[in-house]
């Protein structure tokens, strides 16, 4: 050991560079699969065709038969499929659903252009499927 303490000093900074190689490996490798998880688990939740879903759902006596009141959707709603631009919007989504007495699962899927619009709702619980909804975009 050196009289002023160098050597030791040398060998706490490479431990330390080391260790935030590691934390910025590790940032590098989580950004990825939560930057994923936001987008097909939670983006949809921020549309205008995710809240009319909800505002349906919420007013079917079928689903509401079934789940209770209120219904409450899942921490997901999961996209299989979105595509937006030149005035389209379509896709289709699924999320489960939940009430005091029972759950389910709602897919949803949308098709929106300034010439028209398409709306499907459909519910699914215990081996049966329930459509809620299949017509023209009821929400403005």
């Amino acid at each position: 050991m050196n009289v002023n303490g160098y050597e030791n000093t040398v060998t706490f900074r490479e431990r330390l560079h080391a260790l935030w190689r590691v934390v910025r490996t590790l940032a590098l490798i989580s950004a990825m699969p939560l930057f994923l998880l936001y987008i097909f688990g939670f983006s949809v939740k921020t549309s205008a065709e995710y809240d009319c879903v909800m505002q349906t759902v919420g007013r079917s006596r079928q689903v509401v038969a079934v789940t209770g009141e209120p219904p409450a959707p899942g921490l997901f709603a999961w996209i299989t499929y979105f595509e937006s631009g030149g005035g389209l919007r379509q896709g289709q989504f699924f999320t489960t659903l939940s009430g005091p007495r029972g759950r389910g699962r709602i897919q949803a899927q949308f098709y929106r252009t300034p010439v028209g619009s398409t709306l499907g709702i459909w519910f699914k619980t215990d081996g049966k499927e329930i459509e809620v909804y299949n017509g023209t975009y009821p929400c403005p």
